[in-house]
């Protein structure tokens, strides 16, 4: 595995992805090939609105403004970017595919995305705890491949179930704050099932390492780890 390949380097990528594009992931996906980010079309994109079927000579507004809004955004660092208009269904879609990188975004308007929690355009915590979140496992990751002369495999998912500790989250915030604290954790799932035991161990020991100094990891049931950092919740398994 080169290093351009190694799971570290592809979350970084996510990363860097998540902060030029400005993206809440509405859900996220990453394996050996390559990472999968969900994300809602931008408010400037949605003033206009439309409904299928598309042609080529009725392109949906919706997508035709996140093209140019990309661009605007993309042209800080130009790149190889590959733009397709999906307007099959009857709710517009975009898929950017960034080959460098090895990211691809796929935009919905908000009646096509996943049910779920959703911040305010403004309320930018739960994305920048995810973000977080992937830096401590990449740096993790990185640890483990100076170890043991390269990294695991993973897999990741990302998805919004229930926070536990809302209530308890909420209790001592002023009412008119309450709705700036998300309802839903960013549960950040990692599958080391490919990892030897020697992998694991090295692992565990470099997740305890790099993390801050009131950060808990907390055992779970076969050897895993589940650990928090603000809203997002690393789940990482035996």
């Amino acid at each position: 595995m080169t290093a351009g390949s190694e799971p570290s380097a592809l979350i970084e990528a996510v990363v860097r992805v998540l902060r030029d594009l400005a993206i809440h992931p509405l859900g996220l996906e990453i394996d050996e090939g390559g990472a999968r980010v969900l994300a809602a079309m931008q408010a400037r994109a949605l003033r206009r609105r439309s409904r299928g079927p598309y042609t080529e000579d009725n392109l949906p507004p919706e997508a035709t403004e996140m093209i140019e809004w990309l661009g605007l955004r993309l042209s800080v660092r130009p790149e190889p970017v590959e733009v397709t208009i999906e307007g099959s269904g009857p709710w517009p879609r975009l898929l950017v595919e960034l080959p460098a990188r090895r990211v691809t975004v796929r935009y919905v308007v908000p009646e096509d995305a996943p049910p779920g929690y959703q911040p305010e355009p403004n309320n930018v915590t739960l994305a920048g705890d995810v973000k977080i979140a992937l830096e401590y496992l990449a740096n993790s990751l990185r640890a483990v491949g100076g170890r043991l002369r390269g990294e695991p495999p993973i897999t990741l998912t990302l998805s919004y179930p229930d926070d536990p500790d809302y209530e308890r989250n909420v209790a001592h915030v002023p009412a008119e704050f309450r709705h700036l604290i998300a309802p839903v954790v960013a549960d950040i799932a990692v599958d080391r099932s490919r990892f030897s035991g020697k992998q694991r161990a090295a692992h565990d020991k470099a997740l305890r390492a790099a993390a801050y100094d009131d950060q808990a990891l907390k055992p779970t049931t076969g050897g895993g780890l589940t650990t928090r950092v603000g809203s997002a919740r690393l789940s990482v398994s035996p």
